[in-house]
């Protein structure tokens, strides 16, 4: 992977510079395009720390670029929106982004959102030596890969911070504030929903895919990978 290359796909040419200003302030060497149809040949080169591209086109077709991408970059994926567009939050982050930035950009939101994606690669690459195996679950950190069973699960940044937290300490209660500095979000005003939000949607892609039952919130403490014992009770 080279760490420090990032690719971006904008048609917008005042756009697409004043990203590529920033990212290489940031002293990454940067990749710049307009065509979002040739995003896929890119990554025959290697792979990228951030990938920023502005969604075009057929709704289902890009939706599906952005899979792709998901399954072929440890990257953090940043789709670009515009205003009013059919494009929607939670289309993009089911289909594998990090987050979304709406345009037109507003460059200090913008500025402080990529920086922050790029302080967690640099964190999620400290752990790059670690692997995991509960059960019918698989966690592979250096390939970035996370299975139920045979089945290769994409997951977002985030979902796959959140498990591998759970699976390096399954049969711990995780407080919601740990679990907020593990995604690094600050507590505050929808903090909780947006904790709730992506056990969710990881429980849900555990199950679709044939897994058991897992991740349990324990009400007042917070949040357990495996099941507790009185309901492992219950089950047997």
């Amino acid at each position: 992977m080279t760490t420090d290359t990032a690719l971006i796909i904008e048609n917008n040419p005042i756009d697409r510079k004043f990203m590529q200003n920033a990212l290489e302030s940031w002293n990454l060497s940067v990749r710049a395009e307009s065509d979002f149809a040739r995003i896929r040949d890119h990554f025959t080169l290697g792979d990228f720390k951030i990938v920023l591209f502005h969604l075009v086109g057929d709704v289902m077709k890009t939706v599906d670029v952005l899979g792709w991408l998901r399954m072929h970059t440890k990257g953090a994926l940043i789709p670009l929106i515009d205003h009013g567009s059919a494009y929607t939050e939670d289309m993009c982050v089911r289909a594998g982004a990090d987050e979304i930035i709406t345009k037109p950009i507003v460059q200090k939101l913008f500025l402080q959102r990529v920086n922050y994606h790029l302080a967690r690669q640099d964190a999620f690459a400290k752990d790059e030596d670690e692997q995991y195996e509960i059960n019918d679950l698989r966690l592979e950190v250096p390939l970035c890969e996370f299975r139920v069973g045979d089945k290769l699960v994409p997951l977002t940044k985030t979902e796959f911070l959140l498990t591998q937290a759970f699976m390096a300490e399954p049969e711990r209660v995780i407080s919601r504030p740990e679990l907020l500095n593990v995604i690094k979000v600050k507590d505050g005003i929808g903090s909780s929903h947006l904790i709730d939000t992506h056990l969710s949607r990881l429980r849900i892609k555990i199950k679709e895919n044939g897994g058991g039952d897992y991740i349990f919130s324990i009400r007042g403490l917070g949040v357990r990978f495996l099941a507790p014992e009185h309901l492992m009770r219950k089950s047997s």
